[in-house]
């Protein structure tokens, strides 16, 4: 037998071409169809994983969550949401009441502005950290140890380009009982991939990188966790932050070119540093 797509180790230029396609069957379309439907029929009681209704899942979001899953090395597809700060509200919910969350004081400004609207009403302390001072980072873990933390990495950070040492300051914020999301959106998964640095959740604003094409706007999570991607995906479901099945069938399509651009981008990065 011919190994499939799904069975062989494949470097991530590839596969952004070769992930979330359908079976490779006679007469079979090479992309992927759009669903247009809010209810699916039944048969039956609904069990856990039925469509049943298009707020918990639609056929149109599984080949880009399938990819993007892969893309990041994941245990499990991503889950996709209507907007990066959509994502981001459904890791926040990850943190228990009277938590604390020590994130990049130069982070994406609708992620700082998102938790310092939660810290406001109480549900956990907000510290924010030079992240691209590991000293300064390790003591503000330390001094929070044990305070049911959360580290949210964003490297490089959104529009200043710090630069964290994830990997090390993972294994401290998990040594200290904490939970680390990584926001992936500047690097995407072709740059790098936080999950194999230890990270438990990674985050991406869809609507930039990975769509590519500034038409769409949405957001997603990649987790290797089982019961974390079961809080979040319920997270999604009973907040209805949902994407519409034509938005996320644009993002696989934009998810296509993802190396070419990057390659691109960075070529005429190194262009314009050396003028």
């Amino acid at each position: 037998m011919t190994p499939s797509a799904e069975d062989t180790p494949l470097a991530p230029d590839t596969l952004v071409v070769a992930a979330g396609r359908p079976p490779r069957e006679h007469d079979a379309p090479v992309n992927t169809p759009i669903v247009l439907s809010s209810t699916f029929f039944g048969t039956r009681a609904p069990e856990p994983g039925d469509r049943v209704y298009g707020r918990m899942s639609n056929p149109a979001w599984d080949p880009f969550e399938e990819a993007l899953g892969r893309l990041e090395g994941a245990d499990h597809p991503a889950l996709v949401f209507s907007s990066g700060l959509g994502a981001a509200a459904a890791a926040l919910s990850l943190v228990p009441t009277g938590g604390v969350v020590i994130m990049p004081k130069h982070a994406y400004a609708g992620s700082l502005s998102l938790a310092a609207a939660e810290a406001h009403l109480g549900r956990f302390t907000l510290r924010t950290v030079n992240v691209a001072d590991t000293e300064a980072v390790l003591a503000e873990i330390e001094e929070q140890r044990e305070k049911k933390l959360m580290l949210w990495l964003e490297s490089p950070t959104n529009p200043m380009l710090e630069v964290a040492e994830t990997a090390v300051l993972t294994e401290a914020a998990h040594a200290a009982g904490g939970l680390v999301v990584a926001d992936n959106t500047f690097n995407t998964p072709i740059l790098s991939r936080p999950l194999e640095d230890g990270v438990d959740v990674v985050l991406h604003s869809v609507t930039k990188w990975l769509a590519g094409h500034s038409d769409v706007v949405l957001g997603a999570l990649a987790t290797s966790d089982s019961e974390l991607r079961e809080r979040l995906q319920a997270h999604r479901t009973l907040h209805g932050a949902i994407a519409g099945p034509f938005e996320v069938w644009l993002a696989l399509r934009g998810l296509r070119t993802l190396a070419l651009r990057m390659e691109r981008s960075q070529a005429n990065a190194a262009v314009l540093a050396e003028r």
